[in-house]
Order: C-alpha cells, then structure tokens, then sequence
C-alpha cells in the first residue's frame, strides 16, 4: 500500500508539476501524517525535491516534457527565481534568447508560488520586454548589430519603441546601468524590471519581475532593479554549479 501511494504522488507531480503537502492531501484523501511520511521517504530517495514549500520531480531522475530544458537544464526547478518571488511578492519571470525571440522558460505566479505552465514556451519579439531587452542589450556586439538589422520594431503600445536608433541608444544605457525596464511597452497598466543572467560570462536569458504599474512604481524602480540584479547573479552562479556537476 506505501508503495502504491508513493508511485500515485510521482504520477501526481508528473501531471501538476508540483504540489504542496495539502494539496496532496487532498488529492489523495490521507491525513497530514500519511503524507508527510511519504513525501518524506520520496525526498530522501532523491525522487522528489521540495523547493519552498512544494514538491517537484527530482529533474536528473525524470523528464517533464512541459518543461523546457536546454543541455540539462530544467528551468523551473531553479531555486532562486522562487526566492525572487517570495521576496518581492511580485510575478517572476525566466527568459532566453532563441532564434532572435525571447522565449519564457519559467513564470512564478504569487503568492501560490506555483509555475505558470501555461505562459512557459511563450514566444515574443526581443525588443519588445524588460525581459528581452535585458538579454539583446548584453550580446556580444556583431551579434547584436546582426539581430538589430533585421529587426522590424513596431508599436504594440503607444510605449514601444520603434526608433531603431533611439532604441540602439537605449540598449547602451540598459548594458550600462545592469538592468533593463518595460514601463507599459508590451501592456498597458504592466510594468517590469530585468537583469541579464549569464554563464561562463556569456549573456543567455534574463530573470524579471513584472507587476501592475500601482504595485511596480516608478519612483520603486531603482531599489527594485538593485534586488533583481542581485537575484539575476545568484541565478547565474546557480547555473554555472549545475553546468559544472
């Protein structure tokens, strides 16, 4: 009987991705001891890791074909992102750059703190986010003039740049000052804050918070991109531990 409930829990967080203990509880109609003692066994096996307060299937055992992962890396069992959102309260975001798109690799939703596996995988133009603009700004140089060029800016709010110059001007100063910013460029009412995550020294996504324009003010925006910009580098090193195991 254990054993058969420890194998209904994995096929539970393979199809939610993750659960917290009374969710589980609930899905499996058992008390809080039960489960507990369960889970338990489960994580000290190394078939679950808990990261908060939820549960995730161990990613170096099982595949999750929802998540995507690039060379071994699944991006929603990151722990620092999460981390992000519990401090902020605010949503978070995971993105990197591929094929010339900003594609989402994690969404954080608060204060649930549960991955939005709906908005992972989204793509959008790179000029158009904090998100984006954080990766575009610190590519190496031929790169970035290479993308630029072909780029066709066009407005998706009265915000958006469609200058190239004056956007290339405004990529200089995002590089400079370590943190790019999205103030209702690509929603009204929406504003969010980016910085660039890197391994190996070279620029691959960016980690961000986004938030309504009452909750992310302007007048906010330093205090919170120096707290972005330090989460972005414990990403960083978080990754560069992974790539180097």
């Amino acid at each position: 009987m254990t054993l058969k409930r420890g194998l209904i829990i994995l096929d539970l967080l393979r199809e939610k991705h993750s659960l917290s203990m009374s969710q589980i509880m609930e899905e499996l109609s058992l008390n809080k001891t039960t489960v507990y003692k369960l889970l338990f066994t489960l994580e000290k096996m190394q078939y679950i890791k808990k990261v908060e307060k939820y549960y995730y299937l161990n990613p170096s055992i099982f595949f999750d074909d929802r998540i995507h992962i690039i060379r071994d890396i699944q991006w929603s069992s990151l722990n620092t992102p999460y981390r992000l959102a519990e401090v902020s309260g605010e949503k978070v975001f995971v993105g990197i750059l591929e094929n010339e798109e900003l594609v989402i690799k994690n969404v954080i939703l608060t204060p649930s703190m549960m991955p939005d596996l709906n908005a992972i995988g989204s793509r959008s133009p790179i000029y158009t986010s904090a998100i984006g603009k954080a990766v575009f700004a610190n590519l190496p140089s031929d790169l970035q003039a290479e993308i630029l060029k072909k780029l066709s800016l066009s407005n998706i709010t009265r915000k958006t740049f469609n200058d190239k110059d004056l956007f290339k001007h405004h990529l200089e100063v995002i590089k400079e000052q370590g943190f790019a910013v999205d103030d209702e460029e690509t929603n009204v009412g929406k504003r969010c804050v980016a910085a660039p995550v890197y391994i190996n020294g070279r620029v691959i996504g960016s980690l961000a918070i986004h938030g309504d324009t009452e909750s992310i003010r302007r007048r906010s925006i330093r205090s919170l991109s120096n707290m972005v910009k330090r989460y972005s580098r414990q990403l960083s090193l978080e990754l560069e531990h992974l790539k180097s195991r």
